[in-house]
């Protein structure tokens, strides 16, 4: 219970510890962090979904195939929208959705 305790602790600190810290003003640094992360996000996404269709497999299977359809999707749905938390979502439960379905 102890351990609970601690961990509960900590996990509040960290939750509140930024309210503290900038609690005047928030620097731009932070503010400039706030526009580049969705995008940085994105990015980090399709690189761990082309990681295994570039470098490791010389045939598409249909893990990759998901993964193209799923890039493809995830486009098209940020051209409509143009909504960088419905792309992400939207195309990360679309693969997912067809992966578990094959």
């Amino acid at each position: 219970m102890a351990y609970i305790t601690i961990i509960a602790a900590i996990t509040a600190f960290t939750r509140f510890a930024p309210f503290l810290v900038f609690y005047k003003k928030v620097p731009n640094i932070v503010s400039n962090l706030g526009m580049i992360m969705p995008a940085s996000l994105i990015a980090m996404i399709f690189i761990y979904s082309c990681n295994n269709i570039i470098l490791h497999t010389p045939k598409l299977d249909k893990t990759d195939i998901c993964n193209i359809v799923g890039i493809i999707f995830t486009i098209i749905i940020h051209k409509i929208f143009k909504n960088i938390l419905l792309s992400i979502i939207g195309g990360t439960t679309f693969v997912v959705i067809l992966q578990s379905n094959i």
